[in-house]
């Protein structure tokens, strides 16, 4: 870690590949007989039934998204309906939010969707910030493999992830909101039988992922959440048994595969130990506890990344608080949270005993819930002591001084402040007002 102290430094080959057709010699001599339109025309004839299937669906489509070349984030479904120039997208983890802008159908070495004007829900993964120059590897173009119907298979120009479109039956007015019942009623584990194969899979529902032992092997396996359960991004075979899609009832925490000619596979979720803080617990209200005052503060969870956004501190910024899976805790470090004359403004984690604080987002406090049900209390605690012994936090702006070197601002906006203070010093708690 990074310590400044009070002014900061600068910081096959065969007759079925692509590439065969490059050749001078064709595997069959006549195949210029075999088509009888131009291959611009097959190309465009493509694109124009996927314009006309995408805007014939009255409710709009289903769209399976995979981020990631790793598919480190797991799936997620975004609800598109079509019309002549525009796509109005809603997300399965975002209740009652649509954004609406244009897309496209283009030929790039093959017919390709795209969606070209910025849309905050569509491009969440794809979108460059301060920290992540990359952004998550999130697409926004999309090469179309094969369109039926119902269901259109497509794959990212980036990643190659494969992705579908599914035709929606009836309005889905409501996907969003049965959707996030099933992700905060989901399950610490897994367990069953599949093919006479014994299994357990261990969740991580902020990725979406699963790792699964059986028969002696352990794999990963990713998944998105459906208003119906689960549906993973590949099958999963198991005793000659291929799975991928489950309904999941929220009550019994079963799970239930609905793969057609699949019988009789169900699986037993197992519930978070009540000792254990699962991420939806986190939502709520509570007293921000440091020295000089209090706070009042919502935790609002965003389901995209698995953190929550601690609100109210001021009208100008909230916090981003990391959920980590494997403990159950919280955890807050130095983050941009917005900008004042054209400078970056800092909240940043400070040690006000030594006068050091970090522009790093490591995580530097680990909030961490004190085990009592009726009066929850989280405190915070340094993460690594030994690198920054933080008890508080400070905004900053920063700015180049007359000599050129970076330097640091205390901000002292009065529409920033909490409590009348840029300053939290010894942040001791968050006290929640409702039992737990």
């Amino acid at each position: 870690m990074k310590r400044t102290k009070h002014i900061l430094t600068a910081l096959s080959v065969s007759c079925g590949l692509a590439a065969a057709t490059t050749l001078l010699t064709a595997c069959n001599d006549e195949v210029d007989d075999v088509f009888a339109q131009s291959a611009s025309a097959r190309l465009q004839s493509t694109i124009d039934r996927a314009r006309s299937v995408l805007r014939s669906a009255e409710y709009g489509w289903e769209l399976e998204y995979y981020p990631g070349t790793t598919l480190e984030y797991g799936g997620l479904v975004y609800t598109v309906r079509f019309d002549s120039l525009t796509a109005t997208v809603g997300c399965s983890l975002i209740a009652d939010s649509t954004v609406t802008s244009h897309y496209r159908l283009t030929n790039d070495n093959g017919p390709v969707l795209t969606f070209d004007t910025y849309n905050e829900l569509l491009h969440y993964y794809s979108t460059p910030s301060s920290g992540e120059y990359e952004a998550k590897g999130g697409e926004f173009e999309f090469v179309i493999d094969s369109i039926g119907d119902d269901l259109i298979t497509l794959y990212g120009k980036k990643t190659h992830n494969t992705m579908y479109l599914r035709r929606f039956k009836e309005a889905p007015h409501d996907y969003a909101r049965r959707t996030i019942d099933i992700y905060d009623h989901f399950v610490d584990s897994i367990m069953g039988t599949i093919g006479g194969v014994e299994l357990r899979a261990k969740c991580e529902p902020s990725h979406r992922s699963l790792t699964v032992t059986a028969a002696g092997d352990t794999t990963s396996v990713y998944y998105t959440y459906t208003d119906r359960g689960i549906r993973l991004y590949r099958p999963f075979r198991l005793g000659g048994v291929s799975v991928q899609s489950f309904d999941f009832d929220t009550t019994t925490l079963q799970l239930t595969c609905t793969d057609e000619g699949v019988e009789g596979v169900q699986l037993q979720g197992i519930p978070y130990a009540d000792t254990f803080m699962n991420y939806p617990r986190y939502e709520g209200d509570y007293s921000l506890v440091f020295e000089g005052g209090t706070a009042d503060v919502h935790l609002a969870p965003n389901r995209l990344e698995g953190t929550y956004l601690m609100q109210g501190l001021s009208s100008k910024y909230d916090l981003v608080l990391r959920y980590d899976a494997a403990t159950g805790d919280l955890r807050l470090g130095s983050q941009v949270v917005g900008s004042l004359n054209g400078q970056q403004v800092y909240w940043v984690c400070y040690d006000y005993t030594d006068g050091y604080l970090s522009l790093e987002d490591e995580g530097q406090f680990t909030i961490r819930w004190n085990g009592n049900r009726f009066y929850p209390r989280f405190n915070f605690t340094p993460t690594n002591p030994n690198a920054l012994n933080c008890d508080g936090g400070v905004l900053i702006y920063l700015y180049y001084n007359e000599d050129g070197q970076l330097a640091a601002g205390v901000v002292d906006d009065a529409a920033w402040l909490t409590n009348g203070t840029i300053q939290m010093r010894k942040i001791q708690s968050l006290n929640r007002k409702t039992r737990l």
